[in-house]
């Protein structure tokens, strides 16, 4: 049970206003006379598309230009930039991570690939050690509670990742210490021109480590102090066929293999994870008339995985999703949405039987704006009703309003209520004759926003209360709904230019409690900053990646009590530069100042690295 005895100590917010502030007070010294690129266009927070200044709930994209700028390894190193996410990393390569956004736990927040659910049914959580980033195009990451576009798992945000679009014929090669390698190989091709045209394209990786020990023997007792290497093999491909003006139908699919070693519980054993994960999505738009235009959406992600050493030696989890979506143009700027979707569970392994569960929901949404453009307010409403096999009918809400007070300026107000479903093990711990409920939560945030040229900002303060969390009783060994858990908060966030070069910046400042217990929530920082830097010098472009989290409440390896995992400060450098016009040679080195605390209490932080990439096309 959890003491109160070593909590996680509070830290005031002059303490940490006192450590982030001078990095916030270089934003004020922007320069004119840089031009802003073209808005991304994401549909995550709306279900409709639309460029991220224009999102109403909180939204950050990173895209691949982003991904291969910060010359990022794996799905974790790529999320660190973002200050609103949690990470805890268990080790290199493929080993466990789960990720914390805006307090939530990693089960409470979903997950999409290519627009369909994607997580292990058993615990209900994303394995996002198992998603190559070498087959990534972007990412979007909109925070805060969107059950009622969604449905179950949406309490903290959704992630949504977009395989990758390849564009001709693209090589990446490179390598670096620890005995990592990786090669990707890419291409595309497109027959027929304009509206009815067929494109192909393929991406194909390969990434692999020797990796270092995953738990710090002298952290963790018994721990077996060998490397622990990881591999991971990929393939992704679509398929998009235009078939007139307004109509386009689009095939998604991907498969991955992971195989990872780690330190289990019993340090005299070599133990190995291999999961193979694919997904395939099917995405169809279809202008029924000028203003009515029908979706169609179809798909599966399913991981399977050996564990000889492990509690379960083998088993597999799929999801599969259904869903139509008809949208009405009402009036200039107002879209009216209609939509309906089946998902359906399924779990199985070696140790239970298989589980089944079908949720079915009804969505209505309205996206409004009144006034002239740049002016006046927007509007976003969202109505949800889903209905499960397994824990009943859950009804919910968002209503988003936007005011563009001036120039450049927007204030925003947003509540909403949401849901977590049960886990498969949550249920199969449950009281005999006991359905667990679900989980929920209700939040509010407040944000302003500002636009000038290249330059984006934005602040939100946040608020969540949850009530109904499942709690494991260790004692009778039953799962129950007696938990509770608040979190309050402010993000902040501006990218732009600073003198030469190309600035950004996130900053959260929370405070995640579980309130059952009175402590706080378990791996998450109060405080965390990210900036990075890229400054163009002759040829080069040089870039430098800083980011802080604060102290945060762990679990002690050894005695299983509450204990304080410290603060932790890590600095990624790289340079690249052009070898003619196609192709760009890139290092990076990682941890430059050999930061040691781990990210999760036991495991070894990961150690200072170096690598060398080359990358390029054929035209």
């Amino acid at each position: 049970m959890m003491t109160r005895s070593k909590a996680l100590p509070r830290i005031s917010s002059r303490a940490a206003r006192a450590r982030l502030l001078p990095s916030l007070s270089l934003l004020v010294v922007p320069l004119a006379g840089h031009a802003a690129p073209p808005d991304t266009l994401v549909i995550t927070a709306a279900r409709f598309e639309q460029p991220v200044p224009d999102t109403l709930p909180s939204t950050r994209v990173l895209t691949r230009a982003d991904i291969e700028a910060a010359q990022s390894a794996d799905m974790a190193e790529l999320l660190r930039q973002t200050t609103s996410l949690d990470i805890g990393q268990a080790g290199p390569l493929g080993s466990q991570t789960s990720v914390f956004l805006r307090g939530a736990d990693s089960r409470q927040v979903l997950v999409l690939i290519d627009g369909v659910p994607f997580a292990r049914a058993d615990f209900g959580s994303a394995s996002w050690q198992h998603i190559a980033l070498d087959q990534v195009e972007r990412v979007e990451i909109v925070r805060g509670n969107l059950s009622a576009l969604y449905g179950a798992q949406a309490v903290g945000g959704v992630v949504q990742i977009v395989t990758r679009r390849a564009a001709g014929l693209a090589v990446d090669v490179g390598g670096g210490t620890q005995a990592t390698a990786w090669a990707t190989l890419s291409g595309a091709r497109q027959f027929g021109e304009g509206e009815t045209a067929t494109r192909l394209a393929a991406t194909l990786s390969r990434r692999q480590t020797g990796g270092y020990s995953a738990k710090d023997p002298a952290a963790s007792p018994g721990a077996n102090p060998d490397r622990d290497a990881g591999q991971q093999t990929a393939l992704s491909a679509q398929v998009q066929q235009g078939w007139a003006a307004g109509q386009r139908t689009m095939l998604s699919l991907m498969k991955e293999r992971t195989r990872s070693d780690y330190d289990g519980f019993d340090g005299s054993l070599d133990d190995r994870l291999t999961s193979d994960i694919d997904s395939i999505g099917l995405q169809s738009r279809h202008a029924l008339a000028p203003a009515w235009e029908l979706g169609v959406d179809l798909g599966r992600t399913r991981e399977r995985f050996n564990d000889p050493t492990g509690f379960a030696v083998d088993g597999e989890s799929q999801t599969e999703l259904a869903g139509l979506q008809l949208q009405w143009q009402t009036l200039p700027g107002h879209t009216l949405q209609v939509g309906l979707d089946s998902k359906q569970e399924r779990f199985i392994d070696s140790n239970t039987p298989e589980a089944r569960r079908r949720v079915q929901g009804l969505r209505l949404g309205w996206l409004g704006h009144f006034g002239a453009s740049g002016e006046g307010i927007d509007l976003q409403a969202h109505l949800r009703a889903d209905d499960s096999s397994a824990f009943g009918a859950e009804n919910t809400v968002l209503l988003a309003l936007g005011w563009h007070v001036a120039p450049g300026w927007t204030l925003s107000a947003q509540v909403a209520n949401g849901y977590s479903a049960p886990s498969f093990v949550d249920q199969q711990y449950a009281p005999v004759g006991v359905a667990l409920k679900a989980e929920h939560s209700r939040d509010a945030e407040l944000g302003l926003r500002w636009r000038d040229g290249a330059w984006f900002a934005r602040a939100t303060l946040f608020a969540q209360k949850q009530r109904d969390r499942i709690s494991f009783d260790p004692v009778t060994f039953e799962t129950v709904n007696i938990a509770r858990a608040s979190n309050q908060g402010l993000e902040l966030m501006a990218e732009g230019p600073v003198g030469p070069g190309l600035m950004g910046l996130e900053a959260t400042f929370q405070n995640p409690r579980d309130e059952s217990q009175d402590v706080a929530l378990k791996r998450r920082a109060r405080e965390s900053a990210a900036v990075n830097y890229r400054l163009p010098v002759d040829a080069w472009q040089l870039g430098a990646w800083l980011r802080y989290s604060g102290a945060r409440l762990d679990t002690d390896p050894a005695t299983f009590s509450n204990a304080t995992n410290p603060s932790r400060t890590t600095l990624a450098l790289t340079a690249q530069r052009p070898l003619g016009k196609d192709w760009t040679l890139a290092f990076k080195l990682d941890n430059a100042t050999g930061e040691g605390a781990p990210e999760v209490l036991g495991y070894t932080a990961a150690p200072r690295a170096f690598t060398v990439q080359l990358r390029g096309q054929w035209r």
